[in-house]
């Protein structure tokens, strides 16, 4: 898991060490300073997630040093007080330069991982509600048969508490749908965790477990997982059980917490067929998928790419800053009677790359053909042999032709193919994103 990074910044060596020590076997990361400047030199080189600052140090204060770092704007993370000598006058003072606690000397070992655990939590929550108060929740488009039946199950989704299992191809806005679940459920009072099944690295019990892991996080809220199919059978053992019990014990900590959040499920694959090649549990998914929503392709709904291209054209300008232009009929109909492999992603894309390609006025049906011409000769070149490509370029070639073939081999199973490849997984994720591989359409007939 991504570890807090936490700077302690305390005069008595014996307590930075202790402090340093106990957190640092918590799974934090952790760095140290004897005084102000140090604390300072320390912020030059990474900022982090959370700071333990005391009051009384030889060189500076903690409540001038923290006076210092407001003015300047050097720092971003919570900060924590401690002392051996507060008064309620010192405290009141810390929480008003922004101080998010105070805790006092001696320590205590429960008092003090309480604290960092919950302040890092709200820290991250706080970010967490920022940016969806400035991203646009987008509701379905069109008015098609198939995203008509769409909007009337979210509708009833909405009202739910279930789990929730989305299906459908890449770039159909299977995110966008569990990003809208949440904000219909909750709006801004609870947390919303992501979680890609596909970057998990580690002990996944203490990713889930930890007190500030995955579960922690969601509180009563939503825990997106995405890339759902990509858990391995020991992963998904771990969290079958979780769910089965509705409770999970805080790792390391002789602790039971209740699963009051909601999961919501991203497939990229047909879990119905990964079960018949018994690589996915189908008890798991029968707990995930309580409600389950089949986001379609654009090839199912055609008729809503139109309206779905005057949305990008006046959404774009605001959101990404390029140039308005709206589009003629004529190139629209081309569009619509586009085969779009990557579905909405593609056709945003698109639109967004006629915006900026050409002038002023109207986009016209030669921009578009154009363009499309264009994207043909791309894919022809791609598909020529490597052995005439230049070295890095052929090595590429060469590395997506393999995994594309050993990928069919193992029927589109990824932790199967680390093994063939011989990968640890998370650096196989990270091969198959940078070379534009995607499971799901190499196992596509």
């Amino acid at each position: 898991m991504n570890q807090e990074h936490i700077l302690i910044v305390d005069d008595e060596p014996d307590i930075r060490n202790l402090i340093s020590e106990i957190l640092t076997d918590e799974g934090y990361s952790v760095t140290t300073a004897a005084n102000g400047q140090e604390a300072n030199q320390q912020l030059s080189r990474k900022q982090p997630n959370l700071i333990l600052l005391d009051i009384w140090m030889p060189d500076i204060d903690g409540i001038s040093l923290m006076k210092e770092w407001n003015e300047k704007n050097l720092v971003t993370a919570p900060i924590v007080m401690m002392s051996g000598h507060g008064t309620v006058e010192t405290a009141v003072e810390a929480t008003r330069l922004g101080a998010k606690d105070f805790i006092e000397k001696p320590l205590s070992l429960a008092k003090l991982l309480q604290t960092v655990s919950e302040t890092l939590a709200n820290s991250e929550q706080a970010i967490d509600n920022k940016d969806k108060q400035n991203n646009t929740i987008i509701e379905p488009i069109g008015s098609s048969e198939a995203i008509t039946q769409v909007r009337a199950t979210l509708d009833k989704v909405f009202k739910s508490r279930n789990h929730v299992m989305i299906e459908g191809e890449h770039g159909t806005g299977k995110y966008s749908t569990a990003q809208l679940i949440h904000h219909k459920r909750h709006a801004h009072d609870q947390p919303c965790v992501l979680m890609d099944a596909q970057t998990l690295d580690g002990d996944f019990k203490e990713i889930l477990t930890h007190s500030n892991g995955y579960f922690s996080r969601s509180g009563s809220g939503s825990l997106i997982i995405n890339n759902v199919d990509s858990l391995n059978d020991e992963q998904q053992k771990i969290l079958l059980s979780s769910l089965k019990h509705k409770q999970f014990t805080v790792f390391r900590q002789n602790t039971v917490q209740p699963i009051s959040f909601q999961i919501i499920a991203i497939s990229q694959l047909n879990i119905n067929q990964q079960i018949a090649k018994n690589a996915f549990s189908p008890e798991l998914y029968d707990l995930l998928a309580e409600v389950k929503v089949t986001v379609p392709s654009l090839q199912q709904r055609q008729q809503d790419i139109p309206e779905l291209i005057t949305y990008f054209v006046n959404t774009l300008p605001d959101t990404e800053q390029t140039p308005y232009r709206k589009m003629s009929f004529a190139a629209q109909n081309r569009l619509r009677n586009q085969q779009w492999k990557n579905n909405i992603q593609g056709l945003k894309n698109t639109v967004r790359q006629l915006q900026l390609m050409g002038g002023e006025g109207e986009i016209s049906l030669e921009e578009v053909n154009t363009l499309m011409e264009q994207a043909e000769e791309t894919n022809q070149k791609r598909s020529n042999n490597w052995t005439d490509l230049p070295l890095r370029e052929a090595r590429e070639a060469f590395e997506k032709e393999y995994l594309i073939h050993q990928l069919k081999a193992v029927d589109g199973r990824v932790g199967e193919l680390a093994k063939v490849a011989g990968m640890e997984r998370t650096h196989l994720y990270r091969k198959l994103r940078a070379l534009n591989i995607n499971p799901k359409d190499v196992m596509k007939p």
